[in-house]
Parts: C-alpha cells; sequence; structure tokens
C-alpha cells in the first residue's frame, strides 16, 4: 500500500506542470461534455454536430474585409498547430478525439465558408460560356470537397488494431499468405528489390509466395527482364491479355489464379 502510494505521488511530481487554461481545455472541457451529453441520452457525436452546426452559421455568412479575412487566417493556422501538437501528445484515446473532431469543424467551417462566398458572390450565368465554364469550375470544386468530407469519415473513429502473436499458434494453423506486388512500368532494379523484401519476410516459406503481377504487356522487352529476375530470386509473375481498371484490375485477375488465404 505504502509503495504503491509512493509511486503515484513519484508519477505526479514526474508530470509536466501544465496551464490552468490548457488543463482545462484539455481534461475538464471535453470531460464536461461527456457528462452532459451523456444524461441526453442520445449519441454524444449528433449533439455535438447539431451544437457546432448552430455556432458555425455566423461564423460561415458574417462579411468581413480583405484585412479581417488574413487576420483569421493567420489565427485558424496558429490555432490548427496548437491543437495539432496538443493532440499528438495526448494520451486520453477519447481526449485526442474530441480534438480531431474540432479540427474536422475548423476545415469544414472555412471549406463552407468558401463555399458561401462562391454561390454568393461568383456565379456568372450572363452567357452560355461563362455559365458552362463557371457550372464545370464549382462541379470540380464541390467533388473534391465531397472526397474531404468522405475521408473526415474515415478518420473519424481509427480502431486500435493489436497484433497478433503467432508464437501462440502451431504453424500449421497459419494462413497460407499470397504477397501481391502490381506494376507496369516501374524499373526492373526497384521491381526486384521490393520482390527480394517481401521474400525475406519472416514467415513460413510453406506459407508465403510472391506474385509479381506486371501489368506493362506495352514494354515487352521489359517484361522478359523481369521474368528473369522473377525466376533468379525465386518470385511468380503473373500477367493478362489487358489493362482493364488498371491496378485494382491487375490484382483482381491475380485473385483468381493463386490460392493464398489471406
Amino acid at each position: 500500500m505504502s509503495f504503491s502510494l509512493f509511486k503515484q505521488s513519484r508519477n505526479r511530481q514526474n508530470r509536466p506542470r501544465r496551464s490552468p487554461l490548457i488543463t482545462l481545455l484539455v481534461d475538464r472541457l471535453p470531460r464536461f461534455f461527456d457528462r452532459v451529453l451523456a444524461r441526453l441520452g442520445s449519441n454524444h457525436l449528433s449533439w455535438l454536430i447539431l451544437l457546432l452546426v448552430l455556432l458555425s452559421i455566423p461564423l460561415i455568412t458574417t462579411p468581413l474585409t480583405v484585412r479581417q479575412q488574413g487576420i483569421v487566417a493567420i489565427a485558424l493556422i496558429l490555432v490548427g498547430q496548437v491543437v495539432v501538437r496538443t493532440e499528438a501528445k495526448q494520451s486520453d484515446k477519447t481526449v485526442s478525439e474530441y480534438f480531431h473532431l474540432f479540427l474536422v469543424w475548423l476545415s469544414l467551417v472555412t471549406t463552407m465558408r468558401y463555399l458561401y462566398y462562391r454561390f454568393a458572390y461568383t456565379l456568372n450565368f450572363d452567357t452560355w460560356i461563362n455559365g458552362f465554364f463557371c457550372v464545370l469550375l464549382l462541379g470540380a470544386e464541390l467533388y473534391a470537397i465531397l472526397t474531404l468530407v468522405l475521408a473526415y469519415f474515415q478518420t473519424l473513429k481509427i480502431k486500435d488494431r493489436e497484433t497478433v502473436d503467432l508464437a501462440n499458434y502451431p504453424q500449421d494453423q497459419w494462413f497460407k499468405v499470397d504477397i501481391y506486388i502490381p506494376t507496369y512500368n516501374e524499373p526492373v532494379e526497384i521491381v526486384r528489390n521490393t520482390a527480394v523484401a517481401a521474400l525475406a519476410m519472416d514467415y513460413p516459406e510453406d506459407k508465403k509466395q510472391v506474385y509479381v503481377l506486371d501489368d506493362g504487356r506495352k514494354y515487352p522487352e521489359r517484361r522478359k527482364k523481369l521474368k528473369q529476375m522473377c525466376e533468379e530470386i525465386g518470385c511468380k509473375m503473373l500477367t493478362r491479355p489487358n489493362n482493364d481498371h488498371a491496378k485494382a484490375g491487375n490484382i483482381n485477375t491475380a485473385f483468381k489464379t493463386t490460392k493464398g488465404e489471406e
């Protein structure tokens, strides 16, 4: 008991002291939101999104002068840098997620403000040529913003995957693994280095097979060298009669001929 108390006391002493403001923003404020939103009996994220949307409307629509826009831009960059560095030092996963959500909100607010400006002041349909190119450019911008939002959804809640210790399982239960190296017109030496590294992976030889998936049928001389290289180092080369769907099609074609379990 006394040793445990002594150890906790030493841990407190070894922790870097933080200012009251940092403690409030990093520790107390997220936990306060946790307690309040938990009482509402609904999903935390839904309530936070609703709150942030209401808060964002004036930030998106309020007009600013060029000088004010510049000041706001510099301030947002500084705030973003501070949040990123603070999140990197944060060990509490829940608090880290709140930081991440704040950065997403910050990015979406600035993006929506730009869109508000585009729709309110820059669209020009005076002639059909102006209208055509205006819609074309706007469509490209909306597509880029859509991919940005989808990327945010992919990173909002990152899973912490634990490494499986294969030493706890007999080798006859290990999966047979196929290692694909898709290639098109990369130099043979680069493909060779990649294949050698794959062959050197710490995995039983009878449980793995390395495949070089060559899609460069337009380069017959290179393909001959690539085939010779595969024979020399001990991996297999697979080809196909077309280049449909690029790299994804190359890999999907290999799935039909290889026998690995993973």
